[in-house]
């Protein structure tokens, strides 16, 4: 029996490390750069390890136009899977909810695309068609299952670690740049905005907006007062606020719900897919959205290197 627990945990510990949080990492860019190294990868592997008798009972073309034509449509079986597929099938919440499973299988999709698509196409070129298409399919897929999760689970992993000691470094000099703002003094500017409610005016002193919250109809002004935080709440949209303060770059919106004073916060935490904003006097941590965590990284850049104001 502590044997069957122990297994069971074992088990339980490995779903868990495939369901962490991944980085959605294709874009146009790295599919090009993926699809050319593994198309190059490829003819060289084919053309130095196939024997020529084997290409000469197989097909009716030499040998270096299979390599040649195995490379092309490598390149394009990588281009279609990771181009086409996620234009057509991934929303943003899908890649905004990315996991290692999803990495996983993803990649595992692509290899078995480029197996699908070789087979398909080199089917017009061999001499023994029907047969050899078949046992030919199958023994790819296999191998490719077989051969390639191993290499893929290590390549997944070990991206996942460097992933994540970037974050971390990142994280570490934005607090250091925080520390150095913070003891700088912060001319303050107020501004008066009308709100949804007859006669009423939001007087925000930026010098101590924190961060406001959106809560259904109203949005929650967190504004620093001494020791303590004052929340004070507004009938006003969050975007009519966010249109309100688009003359001001250090007010960034890090979520749809969330509008954050670049000035006033005290540290971050987390990486890319959990990353937080905390600010003085206040446990409330901010989220940042994982689609604008990009976005906020420039923008921060720019703030605390003096190129905002």
């Amino acid at each position: 029996m502590p044997f069957f627990f122990q297994l069971n945990a074992m088990n339980s510990k490995f779903i868990q490390n495939l369901s962490v949080p991944y980085p959605y990492l294709f874009h146009t860019k790295r599919n090009l750069v993926i699809a050319c190294s593994l198309s190059v990868i490829t003819f060289f592997i084919n053309f130095n390890l196939t024997p020529e008798d084997n290409i000469s009972n197989t097909f009716f073309i030499s040998k270096f136009q299979v390599c040649l034509i195995a490379s092309i449509i490598t390149f394009l079986s990588i281009l279609f899977f990771t181009e086409a597929i996620p234009k057509l099938f991934f929303s943003s919440e899908i890649k905004d909810s990315w996991n290692s499973l999803n990495e996983f299988f993803f990649t595992l999709g692509i290899l078995t695309s480029i197996t699908i698509f070789q087979n398909s196409f080199l089917l017009l070129l061999k001499n023994d068609v029907i047969h050899t298409f078949f046992s030919n399919l199958t023994n790819t897929f296999i191998y490719v299952v077989l051969i390639g999760t191993i290499p893929i689970l290590i390549i997944i992993w070990i991206n996942y670690v460097i992933i994540l000691k970037e974050n971390i470094k990142s994280v570490k000099a934005y607090n250091k740049q925080l520390e150095r703002e913070l003891k700088q003094k912060d001319k303050g500017l107020v501004l008066y905005i009308e709100t949804n409610n007859i006669n009423e005016t939001l007087i925000l002193d930026l010098a101590n907006f924190l961060f406001a919250k959106s809560e259904g109809n109203y949005v929650d002004i967190y504004t620093k007062n001494i020791n303590t935080v004052d929340i004070k709440p507004y009938r006003i949209s969050i975007q009519k606020l966010l249109d309100e303060f688009s003359e001001y770059p250090f007010l960034f919106s890090t979520h749809r719900s969330y509008i954050i004073n670049l000035k006033n916060i005290k540290k971050t935490s987390g990486n890319a897919r959990n990353y937080k904003i905390s600010f003085f006097s206040i446990s409330h941590e901010v989220p940042v959205s994982r689609n604008k965590f990009k976005l906020f990284k420039e923008v921060f850049d720019k703030y605390y290197k003096g190129k905002l104001n």
